[in-house]
């Protein structure tokens, strides 16, 4: 058992609250505070930043007199209530479940992450002037939810734009990072954005923030699809019957929203792309869609997400006769798409489609059980066989890490810390740069990785060289601010008292 843990801030993460409480605490191993905190001794930990698993078990561990209960963390203090928003009730729970009690699965992957062609972003983010009032106010900062979430371009108390830290949550194994001068700057990030651009991503925030604090209803899809076709029948994009008029839908959906505001979202449209997302959006399938294209398109139907999740009833499509007479022959039918499978062996459902455009329909909607049977079914794609030649991406690779940390040696400003996150940043590389093929590059990586101890010494090094060019007193006291250790931490003082002495 714990004996304390820091104050927790409104729309704090979890991981932001161990982050402190390892700082308060002095520990220096990751794997030591996993085990105190959620009492597991094998690699699971908190697996993710964003949906961190054990929490029955981390409960547990508090102080008798906490009041902090899992479902707490999970409601106000982790991204569940963003990524499930738009999953139905029963998805949700498993994936609520699966966070209290660990499964040992990715559970990004259940909340519909992994496959999405929607991606967070690989760094924490935060806004510079609530970092800025933090350090005033409160001595100290921490990372919020809002600014995870994937759009959310601008702060919406001081319209800011977010900047990422250098905080990696994409990688599992990383170290619990405070937002602090090291991870963070209050430098504010140059806005090249039009006004219209700008005005449209604090509506989208607005949503999402409502989503994100305020709602804990579930939808199931199918309510949902119906809901957006009542929807744009209003909006005159659909008939009665809730047939899209597809062309004028996505003209209307193009028109409201910028091209490159639809780039930055990560949902441009090809309209010469038969399946683009926009086409098969609403359509009734069981196929994951992200959190932030329900916002978008909620935004284009000029609908507040309260209104979606209050809806009790919906209309969708329907049927307007339901008794109609096939107006061909139902034999000559069979005979021709018998005819224009045998002319094309081989051919898959969308191939024989495009061939028998009209008849393939008409089969599909008047005889889909014969069709279902006579019809070639999808063949399962052969997996691409490797063609990567690893020693010689090796060799690319490691000269790749010899000048990234070479460059970061020598940048200037404050140091940087040698660590595999910062190598791979200064690179560009995501986390295929740690692939167990690139053996040298690894290899290199963990002989140059700066331990903490040897990062405080250079950092303070460069501090003191610092104020002796700009003619600055060496005392402790200044040379701690400088630095940004701040504390009355005694091994620093010691350890920088000691490095003073080398200089006079």
């Amino acid at each position: 058992m714990i004996n304390f843990l820091p104050l927790i801030y409104q729309d704090e993460l979890l991981f932001s609250v161990i982050s402190r409480y390892k700082q308060m605490c002095g520990m220096e191993s990751k794997r030591a505070l996993e085990m105190d905190l959620f009492r597991i001794y094998k690699r699971m930990g908190r697996k993710s930043v964003l949906f961190p698993q054990n929490l029955r078990t981390f409960v547990s561990n508090l102080p008798p007199t906490s009041k902090l209960s899992s479902k707490e963390i999970i409601i106000n203090h982790t991204m569940y209530p963003f990524y499930t928003a738009f999953l139905s009730e029963k998805k949700s729970r498993l994936v609520f479940k699966s966070m209290e009690d660990g499964c040992g699965r990715n559970i990004e992957s259940m909340a519909g992450m992994a496959g999405s062609k929607v991606k967070s972003s690989n760094y924490l983010r935060y806004c510079p002037i609530c970092f800025k009032q933090d350090i005033e106010q409160l001595g100290e900062s921490y990372w919020r939810r809002l600014p995870q979430v994937p759009g959310a371009l601008y702060c919406p108390v001081h319209q800011v734009l977010y900047k990422e830290s250098n905080v990696v949550i994409t990688d599992s194994r990383n170290d619990f990072l405070c937002a602090d001068e090291d991870t963070c700057s209050a430098d504010l990030a140059t806005d090249n954005y039009p006004k219209d651009i700008k005005e449209t991503n604090l509506n989208y925030v607005e949503n999402a923030s409502y989503i994100l604090f305020h709602n804990q209803n579930r939808k199931d899809l199918s309510f949902i699809i119906a809901f957006y076709i009542d929807k744009l029948r209003e909006r005159g994009c659909a008939s009665h019957g809730g047939t899209l008029y597809i062309d004028r839908f996505i003209e209307d959906f193009l028109h409201h929203y910028p091209s490159k505001y639809l780039g930055l979202m990560q949902s441009s449209v090809d309209i010469d792309q038969e399946a683009n997302w926009l086409r098969l959006f609403v359509r009734n399938n069981n196929k994951n869609r992200s959190p932030l294209r329900h916002l978008l398109f909620l935004q284009f139907l000029e609908v507040n997400a309260s209104e979606l999740f209050s809806a009790n009833t919906t209309i969708g499509k329907q049927t307007i006769n339901p008794n109609r007479i096939p107006l061909y022959d139902i034999k000559d039918r069979r005979k021709k798409w018998l005819k224009i499978i045998e002319d094309n062996p081989g051919a898959n459902r969308t191939e024989l489609k495009q061939v028998g455009k009209g008849l393939h329909t008409w089969i599909y909607v008047n005889d889909r059980e014969w069709y279902e049977e006579v019809t070639p079914s999808v063949k399962t794609r052969k997996k691409r066989s490797s063609d990567i030649d690893w020693e010689k991406r090796d060799e690319k690779c490691l000269e790749l890490a010899k000048n990234a940390v070479e460059t970061l040696l020598k940048e200037k400003g404050k140091p940087i810390r040698i660590i595999p996150s910062t190598i791979r940043r200064a690179i560009g590389a995501s986390r295929w740069f740690n692939h167990p093929k690139l053996v040298k590059t690894r290899q290199y990586i963990k002989d140059v990785t700066e331990d903490i101890e040897s990062y405080r010494v250079r950092k303070i090094k460069w501090a003191i060289e610092e104020m002796i060019k700009k003619g600055e007193k060496l005392t402790t006291y200044k040379i701690q601010l400088f630095v940004g250790f701040g504390g009355s931490n005694k091994e620093v003082k010691e350890q920088i008292n000691s490095i003073v002495s080398n200089y006079e």
